[in-house]
């Protein structure tokens, strides 16, 4: 087991293209992460979390920690999409590992697009 994970890092940092992929999607991460919790305004008014067009009320609102899940979000993206993309590099090479370390770099644009947009709603109040 432990050859094997050491043989595996090995192959994992010769491939620069899987490093810098790898190391980006590290990067949005943890900026991700400081942008949430620099962000994030402990009060006890309620903050809009959601938005719904179906209903009697539009906007819904909770307590501001559930805005804190979106800080275990990028954590979990990072460490998943790393660590599935050396198991596929491991079992089926190269040519799906890169592709599949890129998406989770699209998921995280596509995370802070999102929460970008629920902060600007949830400062409102």
């Amino acid at each position: 087991m432990k050859l094997t994970f050491n043989q595996l890092i090995k192959d994992i940092t010769s491939d620069r293209h899987l490093m810098v992929v790898l190391a980006c999607l590290v990067t949005i991460s943890i900026i991700f992460c400081i942008y949430i919790t620099v962000s994030l305004r402990p009060s006890e008014l309620q903050v809009v979390t959601h938005y719904s067009a179906f209903g009697t009320t539009n906007f819904y609102r909770d307590k501001w920690f559930y805005l804190v899940g979106f800080v275990v979000f990028g954590l979990v993206n990072a460490i998943v999409y790393g660590a599935l993309a050396c198991k596929i590099f491991m079992h089926k090479g190269r040519a799906l590992a890169i592709p599949f370390a890129w998406m989770g770099v699209v998921v995280m644009f596509v995370a802070i697009s999102v929460l970008y947009q629920v902060l600007k709603v949830a400062s409102l109040t």
